[in-house]
């Protein structure tokens, strides 16, 4: 039996491009960050496409001497060439930082396709902002509403109009951190103000909670439903992340949820997200329920569940050079220095 990538080697014309995978050592990080780096090198190689890994951390761009745009690594004076034949799979927590949004900036504006770009990386990186997003495309998802004022939390309570208990989070943050399960007036206050002491900045909201046996996380590339799995709810948890434990099986799912989740990642511009719901009970007839966006979504959980080579798939999906998204090149009068 022919496997997912040798159908796409069929379908997919031989196009040879360059790759750059951005990414970010991160020790907090359970999925291995360089793992999945190195595999994209790999498989790359296997390919016949040469690829380039640098950490977010240090890394700059600059022209040369002739106007061609290259990429460095904190240590790499020479650095890697980035035009209009080149990817860069942004595989770092660039929204954590302004100069990294920059450098992500840096490349689109010369013209590179960038996966994710900066409008999508920063859109998922806020769930208040995504939830507009998925609101005004018409997806379903739980009742949310912004706490503006760490002493207004009650009245942000009433607002949502729900019942004891509900979801209070953090407007960025991942990995499951930054979720709470309120189950109380005293909760929610003592909670609220205790995240504003940590952080006066933080943004907080509220969400109806939905009881689930299990979330599912899918994988959309370039516009199309890749491949999903089930993440059933932790023991003695409400959550269902895998770096909390969960242990994630293969799902097929139907296809009004592939239809749904293709629309989620093109509200986002996302080229290759997770897009993360609770099934309807009727899963053929009924929406599901959108509780987030992940413009770096984690492939260990998925891998070991599907057995899928994503690495090497992701790379023969982008062969069709239909599948990039480019900001239009920007010229000016002015050289970069």
């Amino acid at each position: 039996m022919k496997t997912f990538g040798a159908h796409l080697q069929e379908q997919i014309k031989e196009t040879s491009y360059r790759f750059v995978y951005l990414w970010f050592d991160d020790p907090d990080d359970p999925d291995d960050p360089e793992a999945t780096a190195d595999d994209f090198i790999t498989e790359g190689e296997k390919l016949g496409l040469k690829g380039y890994k640098v950490d977010v951390s240090g890394a700059y761009s600059e022209l040369d001497s002739d106007g061609k745009r290259f990429i460095h690594g904190i240590d790499d004076d020479k650095g890697f060439l980035v035009d209009e034949n080149t990817i860069v799979f942004v595989r770092a927590p660039i929204t954590r930082k302004k100069s990294w949004m920059d450098l992500l900036t840096q490349l689109e504006r010369g013209g590179v396709c960038c996966i994710n770009n900066r409008l999508c990386m920063e859109s998922t990186s806020d769930k208040y902002r995504t939830s507009l997003i998925l609101a005004e495309t018409g997806l379903n998802q739980p009742k949310t509403v912004l706490i503006h004022h760490q002493d207004r939390a009650l009245d942000a309570f009433d607002r949502l109009g729900s019942k004891y208990p509900v979801i209070l989070k953090t407007i960025t943050g991942s990995l499951g951190v930054g979720v709470v399960k309120i189950e109380s007036e005293e909760s929610l206050s003592a909670t609220t103000q205790l995240l504003y002491k940590l952080d006066p900045n933080m943004g907080v909201l509220l969400q109806d909670f939905i009881v689930a046996e299990y979330d599912v996380r899918a994988h959309v590339i370039a516009g199309k439903f890749y491949g999903a799995i089930k993440r059933p709810i932790v023991k003695k948890d409400f959550r269902s992340n895998v770096s909390l434990g969960s242990v994630p099986e293969i799902l097929t799912l139907t296809k009004l949820e592939q239809d749904h989740v293709e629309k989620a990642a093109k509200a986002v511009d996302g080229l290759w997200v997770g897009v993360d719901f609770i099934p309807a009970k009727d899963r053929e007839k009924d929406s599901p329920i959108f509780i987030e966006i992940n413009s770096t979504p984690g492939t260990k959980g998925y891998k070991k569940a599907t057995k899928k080579n994503i690495a090497k798939d992701i790379l023969t999906i982008f062969k069709d050079r239909t599948n990039w998204l480019k900001t239009q090149p920007i010229t000016s009068i002015y050289s970069e220095k």
